[in-house]
């Protein structure tokens, strides 16, 4: 489903996905975050970003006090840490506890599910591969959950790295959950062909899905798309990824600052699309902004 913005005289069509903006896992570490900064004359901090997009990380820092440390030794003593949507090592979680932290648990709660697959899968005797990006900080925190329990996990960027592998007997795969599916797909038809055994689950968020769906529909729909969403944000990349493979001209922007009227020029239907870790506001603020300004763009 998607929502349709009209220009005034009508010569310009914004079409936005009814999913852009914020998804509930990250609702939910925000929530947790200003709840606690509300509950406590102790201060808070984030452990890295709480998620990927600088509006709401600067949002919080000047509205409730909320500032990130990329070490727990860099948090005073007593205050609260937030463990970011994105999740960490159990080791982390541990070293804050044990420097007297205050713990509070922001992990989307399908990035713990992952993790406990990838334990049931090592308790299965599997030898156990995270299909995603190394340098990302599910996947850093999926591989330390499996190392935390004594097993060893293997990331698998693409379909090359599962190539470069030899043959296994037993072979257990979770997903980050951004991750487009027909690219996971691809990797874990690769590891089936070395396996004798493979068992494959599906980590991928169903809202990650139902977002990639979207931009392909978009895709389909428009002569432009915008997504909007941080240079970081996995999802965001992936859903530009979907939406530039559909055919239309594609621009990933943060807000209103980064558009170029030029992009417009000839366009009468234009498609918006936002990362999980967008603000609806500055979705709004870009549509408005389209909608003062396309009719001359356009003309």
């Amino acid at each position: 489903m998607t929502r349709i913005e009209t220009s005034k005289d009508g010569t310009i069509k914004i079409e936005v996905a009814d999913s852009a903006g914020y998804c509930w896992g990250v609702e939910r570490a925000i929530d947790l975050s200003v709840e606690a900064a509300s509950n406590s004359e102790r201060p808070v901090f984030t452990h890295g970003d709480l998620i990927h997009n600088n509006y709401t990380v600067n949002k919080l820092r000047d509205e409730h006090d909320i500032n990130s440390v990329k070490e727990v030794d860099e948090a005073p003593e007593g205050s609260a840490l937030v463990i970011r949507a994105h999740g960490v090592p159990p080791q982390t979680k541990l070293a804050a506890a044990n420097a007297g932290l205050n713990v509070v648990d922001g992990t989307c709660p399908l990035v713990t599910n992952i993790h406990k697959k990838a334990l049931q899968l090592l308790e299965s005797k599997h030898q156990i591969f995270v299909i995603g990006k190394a340098s990302h900080p599910e996947v850093i925190g999926i591989v330390g959950a499996v190392e935390d329990a004594g097993g060893k996990a293997q990331v698998l960027e693409s379909i090359a790295d599962a190539e470069a592998l030899p043959v296994m007997k037993r072979v257990g795969v979770v997903m980050q959950s951004t991750l487009v599916a027909r690219k996971a797909g691809d990797i874990v038809s690769v590891l089936t062909a070395k396996s004798r055994e493979v068992m494959a689950i599906n980590t991928i968020c169903h809202v990650t899905t139902e977002r990639q769906q979207e931009a392909d529909q978009l895709s389909q729909n428009c002569d432009l798309i915008l997504v909007v969403g941080s240079p970081h944000s996995s999802n965001t990349k992936k859903l530009a990824e979907v939406c530039s493979q559909g055919g239309a001209p594609t621009h990933q922007v943060e807000g209103v600052k980064d558009l170029d009227l030029a992009w417009f020029d000839g366009k009468k239907h234009i498609g918006i699309h936002a990362g999980a870790s967008s603000p609806v506001e500055v979705i709004e603020e870009i549509i408005s902004f389209l909608l003062d300004n396309l009719v001359e763009s356009a003309a």
